[in-house]
């Protein structure tokens, strides 16, 4: 169905029987306080109809697949195709590769350059997209479960564990989530651990402020025994 001519997918719904006309009324109502939230997301919130019958209406209004997607739906790990950032970021999850194909799940598919974004990298991997529509709901839930306690731990490695293993810890999940980057910035009551990932900025952790000077501190050891290392290999090729 083209998208430009459809009518508003409340009304599309009531006409198909999946929901009535009062089901619309409240999720409206809610709406207004939670403005952000999508129609289709809200009949789901509130339990109007068949999870399944719902997501599947949606995406044939959508002219795309609809899929409830839970975490047993899911048969790949993620982060072998780009990172839980990105998968934030553009509100995506991969869930399955067969024969050069993988599908993947959106929370909205009307965003072309988000689907753009996601398309490229995975032809980058050999890899042709299947597109996806699911609740934006489930894939924040899935993807708070996938993201782990990666600023928990860090936090927690502040508190508990040597300098030496927090900076260890810092850029170790740098490394495993794939960043290019890694931004110690001094704020004025915290520190901030970013990460640059796919040329976007994103923010893991915001440490005790107390511990800046010791980051820096072993950082820079780090630094000093990276450019020992080196000279002593230069100077050992130079006599070979």
């Amino acid at each position: 169905m083209d998208v430009r001519k459809r009518q508003p997918i409340g009304v599309e719904l009531v006409k198909r029987g999946i929901v009535t006309e009062n089901d619309i009324e409240n999720a409206l109502a809610y709406q207004r306080e939670h403005p952000s939230r999508k129609i289709g997301d809200i009949l789901y919130i509130l339990n109007a109809c068949e999870p399944n019958k719902l997501i599947e209406a949606i995406g044939e209004i959508l002219g795309t697949k609809g899929i409830l997607l839970t975490n047993n739906s899911i048969k790949v790990k993620l982060t072998d195709y780009f990172s839980i950032d990105v998968a934030k970021k553009n509100k995506v999850i991969p869930f399955e590769v067969t024969s050069g194909k993988i599908k993947v799940c959106f929370a909205n598919t009307v965003n072309n350059k988000n689907m753009d974004t996601i398309r490229l990298l995975l032809l980058n991997k050999g890899l042709v997209m299947e597109s996806y529509i699911t609740f934006e709901s489930d894939i924040d839930r899935i993807l708070k479960s996938l993201e782990g306690t990666v600023t928990s731990n860090l936090v927690s490695s502040s508190r508990n564990e040597t300098v030496t293993a927090l900076v260890d810890s810092i850029i170790k999940t740098g490394i495993e989530r794939r960043a290019s980057d890694i931004h110690i910035e001094p704020m004025d009551k915290e520190v901030k651990v970013r990460y640059r990932i796919d040329g976007e900025l994103f923010t893991a952790a915001k440490l005790d402020k107390e511990k800046q000077q010791q980051i820096i501190g072993r950082l820079k050891a780090i630094s000093n025994m990276h450019q020992e290392k080196q000279e002593a290999q230069d100077r050992k090729n130079s006599i070979i």
